[in-house]
């Protein structure tokens, strides 16, 4: 298996427990086809919602559920979705046009208020798991998934257009594509980055987002034409580490800074960190070559895994190279040269993001792993982390005119009342009050008043405020017929 395979393959366990986090259910059921067309799912776990206005709000989750309300909560229905697969987003561009999505390159769409819903089919193959859709306009939507997967339609769905991210020979992992890669790509074959794209949000068809694992954010300000990386401003540095004349190992006076720095990071999983190893002339003369400056690096890096740091956040920068007849040896020499030995510690800031909501053109919020909110008032170029107390995965954020409310696992609930600049526990304790101990798993406004959080076993949470304040809805005490039933895929 080649280098990225291995990649990929160590990832897949990641896939389980955090891309599909707030999307899979936990929990065994047992199938029952003993339901009725309107009956409710007792214990059906909703992923995703979508609003319109201040009545219409739809939820969607596992076994194809969909239900709606179309009078602001009083009543509710279960439609037909015609899947068993778990539909993992939904969004409606007005009261009748919309779009479900899901596992296995699923695609459904209605005209009718999601009375029926139709199959459409997936622009790849294999198809790959959809994460997010974003109805624009009852014409045009976005979706965006699994390797990289990114979809655009502008005819309603008639058909779908591939605009997934392609791997180059500029592109950090081309290095590793295994042999069947490179043939593919050398044939012009598209070779798909295995990127997780996690949400998206389009303001109008110019204006959109997408967030993504790694701390990746991509912004457009041409409907897709072109796509920009956005950078996270993130506060933590690292001292570089410094090594007496010929010592390869971490010295003594340097393990405090180093315990301090592993604290940190183990406090802070979003963050990576990148080593380089450097060394004086002088040792070079002694040596002959490089390989202390990589001791140095290997040493530092040995250090922080044995105090917990994951060695998949940890990589060495500029090592010396096994083929030196195919470097230019002089060059990289006179790289690793400096007037001191030491080693250099720089952050990468890696976040694994979930949701993502603007308001206008320049303001908007992301949820993301680790109690991580992000903040941006400059249309997506530069994001600012905003401090949540908490470390438990938010997977929802919702902006009403009030309050930007996060949600997340184990009850987790978190307002700011100053868009996103600053966030606290608001006035209510949603496990206390709620008595909601398991995952919230999306939030959206219908307009500036109207928000909905909806989560496992048929969580149904709604603000009429704002999101300053918010009340549980029971969707089962309001319909007569009630069946437990179990999973689907």
């Amino acid at each position: 298996m080649s280098t990225r395979g291995l990649r990929r393959k160590g990832r897949e366990a990641i896939c389980v427990l955090v891309a599909l986090l707030p999307l899979v259910a936990c929990q065994e059921h047992v199938f029952e086809d003993t339901y009725g067309a309107r009956d409710i799912i007792v214990r059906d776990d909703l992923y995703a919602t979508t609003a319109v206005g201040d009545t219409h709000m739809w939820a969607a989750g596992y076994f194809g559920t969909i239900y709606r309300t179309q009078d602001a909560g009083s009543s509710w229905e279960r439609l037909a979705s015609g899947t068993e697969k778990s539909i993992y987003d939904i969004s409606f561009a007005d009261e009748q046009n919309g779009w479900a999505v899901g596992r296995r390159g699923l695609i459904l769409h209605t005209d009718d208020g999601g009375e029926t819903w139709t199959r459409q089919k997936s622009p790849r193959f294999p198809m790959r798991h959809i994460f997010a859709v974003h109805a624009v306009t009852p014409k045009v939507a976005w979706t965006v998934g699994d390797w990289g997967s990114r979809y655009v339609t502008r005819d309603g769905g008639e058909t779908w257009d591939d605009a997934s991210l392609l791997i180059y020979e500029d592109h950090p992992t081309f290095q590793y594509l295994s042999n069947e890669d490179l043939e593919a790509f050398q044939r012009g074959e598209d070779v798909y980055d295995d990127t997780y794209l996690n949400d998206l949000f389009f303001l109008d068809e110019q204006r959109g987002w997408i967030a993504a694992e790694y701390g990746i954010i991509f912004y457009t300000h041409d409907g897709g034409e072109t796509w920009e990386k956005g950078s996270i401003i993130g506060k933590d540095s690292f001292e570089a580490v410094q090594f007496p004349s010929g010592v390869p190992k971490t010295p003594r006076d340097q393990w405090g800074a180093l315990f301090d720095a592993a604290e940190r990071l183990n406090d802070k999983q979003h963050l990576r960190i990148r080593l380089e190893g450097f060394m004086t002339q002088a040792e070079l003369r002694a040596t002959g070559d490089t390989t202390l400056s990589d001791d140095r690096a290997n040493s530092v890096r040995d250090f922080l895994e044995s105090e917990g740091v994951g060695q998949d956040r940890i990589r060495i920068l500029n090592e010396t190279p096994y083929d030196q007849d195919a470097v230019d040896m002089t060059a990289f020499t006179r790289s690793k040269i400096r007037d001191k030995g030491f080693v250099s510690i720089s952050v990468i800031e890696t976040p694994f993001l979930f949701d993502v909501k603007f308001t206008d053109a320049d303001n908007g919020v992301i949820a993301g792993l680790g109690g991580v909110v992000l903040q941006t008032a400059d249309g997506g170029a530069t994001w600012n982390y905003r401090e949540t107390e908490s470390r438990q995965a938010l997977f929802g954020i919702g902006v009403g005119n009030q309050a930007v409310t996060a949600v997340g696992e184990r009850g987790l609930y978190r307002r700011s009342t100053d868009g996103g600049l600053t966030f606290s526990r608001g006035d209510q304790d949603f496990q206390e009050e709620f008595k909601i101990f398991g995952f919230m798993r999306d939030i959206v406004f219908g307009d500036e008043q109207t928000g909905w959080i909806v989560g496992d076993d048929g969580l149904v949470l709604q603000s009429t405020d704002g999101g300053l304040t918010w009340g549980q809805i029971d969707v089962r005490k309001q319909n007569e017929t009630l069946t437990d039933v179990g999973a689907g895929e």
